[in-house]
């Protein structure tokens, strides 16, 4: 199957490439005049042909179907700086050009500063965020980078080994059921896992190997598919380094008295003589203790390494491995009883076995074209995974006597292939660009659930072979009516095969989960965007979207062959005013449909019911004077579980746990000369923690802060987290648990302590 496909794949992108005629071009990569190695983001306007186009993440751009004669384009930023170049082509002549671009007065401006005139974007909630925007911040991962995202938060429960918990328009996404991320086109997210749907671990990423993310909210992109619910999030890495790095990070909780984390990374460029050629690799190790009692002795080693082939000016190859190992202890959830009673405190500890380990390795390969009307672009990657968890939830709940501990198990196997094409052609008078693709993805699961004490195994609750295929195809096309109006229509057919061993005999009191079934999703997709300057914005968004069920959910509907749909809808803008100020606001909707979700810690499956979600998103940057710039973003939502997809609100129990309803981050960037400096603040309300709203999860208020220095062979950098040593919950629940010396059950909140008062000095040598 896998054969055919890429021969179906191959077949339908040459088709697609031979149909339309190649004529003449114009290919070029925009540059700042004072910083040639630096691409910016401007838009490229055809005045001969009208065509309009933007620059790509390296500054390149392309003009196709050109008849021989003169040609003017137009670059112009988002504060109305323009410049004319004047091309003229003989008949079938593809020209390369080289354009320096100088804003008028970018140190006064944020174009320089802050945004770097931000790419053309579909809707007003997507972004694209440059190393300009996380070189300065705290992060101790590349999941920490996800709180750059507007109105994403993120939560560790497990001791730094696990992935985080995450938050964003609405949805407690677990670990990533509704939140889709990316790593050079690599998929992070786990269907089918054994601790949670669509699980979600960026932990193999080396934070300062990232070039940029691209960030769009809701689903409305035609090249996202699985878990691309609420949002999607790509990291770029680096194609070559501009510096060597070693460097050096420590941080003390003074409250511990003694240093809680260590770490060491390193970048380094191999020396190859040879300018088509660029090769580099990078190393992260790290050791924390944390700021509980017990040391949580986690330890995680990572590697990555790139290699850029430049085959000619027109084509390029690139080779990258990473892979990453740790394990970890935890402290788990704490029981909010158990605090106020005195038997622990905050930072203590009900089971100190809990803990586990995890491993992942890549290997990626893409090749890209640009052909003299379009580009292609293929990917093959594979990834090798395991993973281990044990947990106690409950305490003495279920097993007064040997607890309730479970340990989870993941290993698995991942392969798959991405390939797209896109061109600019004529539709009538209208000049439009068509992108054609098709995925392919294939998972080999093992999963597993013991009941354990201390780690050591009592019986089996779960074990699974699971094959899970996903095959899609997708088109967008951009149709542009003039250089103010453009619509992009797009569809995505979605096809999933899931094949469930169950390899524990079934009795009368546990269901058997094998089985075979398949489910299909088409997604239609448009988004409307109207320009009447350059400084003004107005989008209208509509897609629809899905994420799958557990395989072994799944494989019980055998009459149902559809993936649980989800539809949302956003209308938005974007406003320039004056050159310092900059606002977007979206006022979105999305609902999801009835969907049956397979719980990885309990080893069974509950209906969670269709829902809703409504709500604002507000972000705005302003650039107070040239060295200091202010940010906020304030996300505002309603969130409710309903009858039926696109039915009315249920009449109790309606509340969605752990949902946020209103949540916001900001903060003050001070750049002089080589002195960079912030403080920032994140705030979350409070939320229902159940159905009923009976229990609720408390909001909190944080406050970090930092300072770094860096000239041409050195850096240092100090940061503060939670400055006020506010005491807060990171993650919680509302949890039925027992302890080993009560009689009945309790069900309230458990959670894990948030960070307290906490200083990190880092020191980093560049060569």
């Amino acid at each position: 199957m896998k054969y055919s496909y890429l021969l179906t794949c191959a077949c339908f992108l040459i088709a697609a490439n031979t149909f339309f005629a190649q004529t003449g071009g114009i290919n070029g990569c925009v540059v700042h005049t004072n910083n040639p190695e630096s691409p910016i983001q401007v838009r490229c306007y055809n005045t001969t042909t009208t065509q309009l186009t933007s620059v790509d993440s390296n500054g390149c751009f392309r003009f196709s179907e050109l008849a021989a004669g003169n040609y003017t384009l137009r670059f112009s930023d988002d504060f109305n700086d323009t410049m004319n170049v004047n091309c003229t082509l003989a008949a079938g002549e593809v020209k390369t050009v080289s354009i320096n671009f100088e804003p008028a007065s970018t140190s006064e401006t944020l174009f320089e500063v802050t945004i770097k005139a931000d790419r053309p974007t579909s809707t007003a909630s997507s972004k694209y965020l440059s190393q300009l925007d996380f070189e300065y911040r705290p992060k101790n991962s590349a999941q920490d980078m996800l709180r750059l995202v507007p109105g994403l938060f993120i939560a560790q429960h497990a001791g730094g080994g696990k992935a985080e918990q995450i938050f964003v328009r609405g949805f407690d996404c677990d670990h990533g059921t509704d939140v889709a991320s990316f790593v050079d086109g690599i998929p992070v997210n786990m269907p089918s896992h054994g601790h949670g749907q669509g699980y979600e671990d960026l932990h193999f990423l080396i934070p300062e190997t990232v070039k940029g993310i691209d960030l769009a909210k809701g689903p409305y992109q035609a090249k996202d598919g699985n878990f691309a619910t609420a949002a999607s999030v790509r990291f770029n890495t680096l194609d070559s380094l501009t510096n060597n790095l070693f460097l050096v990070e420590t941080a003390v909780v003074p409250a511990q008295k003694n240093l809680t984390s260590k770490r060491f990374a390193g970048m380094y460029e191999l020396p190859i003589e040879n300018n088509r050629v660029h090769s580099y690799f990078a190393v992260d190790v790290m050791n924390n203790r944390s700021y509980f009692e017990q040391n949580q002795h986690f330890n995680r080693y990572n590697l990555f390494s790139k290699t850029v082939f430049t085959i000619n000016q027109n084509n390029t190859l690139s080779l990258s491995f990473s892979g990453f190992n740790s394990s970890w202890d935890a402290s788990g959830q704490v029981p909010d009883r158990a605090v106020k009673s005195g038997l622990i405190t905050r930072f203590g500890s009900i089971d100190p076995t809990e803990g586990g380990a995890t491993s992942r390795m890549n290997a990626n390969l893409i090749y890209k074209a640009k052909l003299k009307k379009g580009e292609f672009e293929s990917q093959v990657y594979t990834s090798s995974y395991k993973f281990r968890l044990y947990s106690n939830f409950t305490f003495f709940l279920e097993d007064s006597i040997n607890g309730d501990q479970i340990e989870q198990g993941d290993v698995r196997t991942t392969s798959g292939i991405n390939s797209s094409y896109s061109v600019n052609h004529r539709l009538g008078s209208l000049n439009n660009r068509l992108t054609v693709g098709a995925a392919f993805r294939s998972d080999d699961i093992n999963n597993e659930l013991w009941h354990t004490v201390k780690r050591q195994r009592l019986t089996n609750t779960a074990l699974a072979a699971i094959n899970e295929v996903a095959t899609a195809f997708y088109f967008n096309e951009v149709i542009r009516f003039s250089d103010k109006l453009r619509l992009e229509l797009g569809g995505r057919y979605d096809y999933m095969t899931f094949n469930v061993r169950d390899h524990v005999p079934s009795d009368t009191t546990r269901q058997n989960y094998s089985g075979f079934n398949y489910q299909t999703a088409f997604s239609p997709k448009a988004n409307l965007i109207y320009s009447p300057s350059s400084r003004y914005q107005f989008f209208m968004n509509y897609g629809h979207g899905f994420h799958s069920n557990d395989a072994r959910s799944t494989v019980q509907e055998q009459a149902n062959h559809q993936l649980p749909l989800s539809v949302g809808g956003e209308i938005g803008t974007l406003l320039h005013l004056g050159k310092k100020v900059v606002i977007s606001t979206a006022l979105w909707t999305l609902n999801l449909e009835n969907e049956l979700v397979y719980v990885g810690d309990a080893g069974t499956t509950e209906n969670k019911g269709s829902s809703r979600r409504t709500g604002i998103d507000v972000s705005a940057r302003w650039q107070i004077i040239p060295s200091l710039i202010a940010d906020v973003d304030f996300n505002l939502s309603e969130n409710y579980l309903t009858e039926s997809l696109f039915g009315q609100r249920n009449k109790t129990d309606y509340h969605i746990p752990l949902a946020p309803t209103l949540t916001s981050t900001g903060g003050l960037a001070y750049t002089f000369k080589k002195i960079n400096a912030s403080i920032r603040y994140r705030y979350m309300t409070d939320r229902a923690a159940n159905e009923a709203n009976t229990v609720t999860a408390l909001g909190y208020l944080i406050i970090d802060g930092g300072v770094n220095y860096q000239q041409q062979h050195f850096k240092i950098g100090l940061n503060v987290e939670n400055i006020l040593n506010a005491e807060w919950n990171e993650a919680q629940f509302d949890t039925e648990s027992r302890l080993q010396n009560e009689t009945q059950s309790v069900s309230e909140i458990h959670y894990t302590p948030g960070t307290p008062f906490a200083v990190k000095l880092s020191i980093g040598y560049l060569f």
